[in-house]
């Protein structure tokens, strides 16, 4: 499997904050069979102007630090993970210094309480400029629906699903679930800030969850946990992933039934 979102590189942000933790999740994501992974740091579009020069060169002196110590798998990329609190410059988007892998697929994500068509637009000019915005973990965006994440789709964004937050009975977890049903989400990846999370939470729950679907819950599961991210290192066009069919759990069915 191949993860596009990590906070792994050690002191850079809200991830792993020393060397000692950023080993134990690279040797637990390696385990779980994780080949590749991107670490994106967060970066806000604002301090691009005033710092990005200054942000990439810790990013890599960090990582060039890391490697040395370092398990052979995953194999370590970067990108960063870029809050659009503001539209981005042109600088940002013409350099794939900030991109993933260095490709033209950039890892973006808004403030909680982002409009939706605010969203639309900036997204739109980013495809227009010849990139491609995948949008992180959109399940927790409260402007967030399957039809807004319709209209992301259209505009040229792809879109990412937390593995983690996919098996929660919370409300970004139902959100989740049904953008993954409508066959919306393009990848998942396990955010990891130095701790447990992975990407096999989420192949585990879909295995047992998911029910037949037009390409099978593996081919689908292929696609959301490898073949698009291996799209992004290569920067070749990320593929339509079928929709899953999840079972319906007994909190489900009284949820659905009382209308909440």
């Amino acid at each position: 499997m191949i993860d596009l979102h990590s906070h792994v590189l050690p002191a850079l942000d809200d991830g792993a904050r020393d060397l000692t933790q950023a080993l134990y999740a690279l040797r637990l994501l390696g385990a779980d069979g994780i080949t590749d992974l991107v670490c994106t740091p967060h970066l806000r579009a604002s301090e691009v102007e005033r710092g990005g020069e200054e942000a990439i060169a810790r990013r890599d002196a960090v990582l060039a630090e890391l490697r040395p110590s370092a398990p052979a798998v995953p194999r370590l990329h970067v990108g960063f993970e870029v809050l659009l609190d503001q539209p981005p410059v042109p600088e940002m988007v013409g350099d794939r210094r900030y991109a993933l892998a260095g490709s033209r697929h950039y890892l973006v994500e808004f403030r909680l309480s982002v409009v939706a068509q605010l969203a639309t637009r900036i997204l739109s000019d980013m495809a227009r400029a010849g990139v491609v915005p995948i949008v992180a973990h959109v399940e927790r965006y409260g402007a967030c629906s399957p039809s807004v994440v319709a209209d992301w789709k259209t505009v040229g964004a792809r879109i990412q699903v937390d593995a983690t937050t996919l098996t929660r009975p919370t409300g970004r977890g139902r959100l989740a679930r049904s953008l993954v049903e409508a066959g919306l989400v393009d990848v998942l990846a396990a955010d990891n800030h130095g701790d447990g999370r992975t990407l096999r939470t989420a192949v585990n729950f879909l295995r047992a969850k998911g029910t037949e679907g037009p390409a099978g819950v593996e081919g689908s599961l292929a696609l959301l946990t490898r073949g698009n991210a291996e799209c992004v290192l290569k920067d070749t066009d990320m593929a339509d992933v079928p929709a899953i069919r999840l079972e319906e759990g007994l909190l489900g069915r009284v949820r659905r039934i009382f209308g909440r």
